[in-house]
């Protein structure tokens, strides 16, 4: 866990995986983590969380799409979008309207996972407003996915 604290990016991606690698048994510390006060920290514990998938912390990545710091909403979003759960394309609808393209483009993404048709209509609207072409494109995949 100290790792995670470490100002060496490297040192931090390795500790992440380290716990997610750890599976179920890290998910207790982790969560604790979601709170902390440097966003670094709340990333790679979202990181860690989104890599071991299990569905018992989606409340918790939820509260984290409205952190304000954009990196960890983005997070929050690339995890949700790994896990299969009715509660989760709501809030990445949601997410097709942050401030930041990145994470729009990661909600399209998770969107286009989940397949849920309550996407349908977000999307092509999102698709009209748009104007990043990147997340467009994302937006265009989720699309077509859902819809094939």
């Amino acid at each position: 866990m100290a790792d995670l604290r470490s100002t060496n990016k490297e040192v931090r991606a390795h500790a992440s995986a380290s716990l997610s690698g750890m599976g179920k048994t890290a998910v207790p510390p982790l969560l604790t983590l979601l709170n902390d006060t440097n966003w670094v920290i709340r990333y790679r514990a979202a990181e860690a969380l989104g890599a071991i998938g299990d569905v018992q912390v989606v409340e918790s990545l939820i509260a984290l799409t409205t952190d304000e710091k954009d990196h960890v909403r983005y997070m929050a979003a690339k995890s949700l979008g790994k896990m299969q759960d009715p509660r989760i394309p709501p809030i990445l609808i949601g997410l097709l309207t942050d401030d930041h393209p990145y994470t729009r483009r990661i909600a399209a993404e998770g969107l286009a996972r989940s397949g849920s048709d309550l996407a349908k209509t977000p999307l092509m609207q999102a698709l009209e407003q748009e104007p990043d072409p990147d997340v467009k494109n994302a937006i265009r995949t989720a699309l077509s996915q859902i819809m094939s």
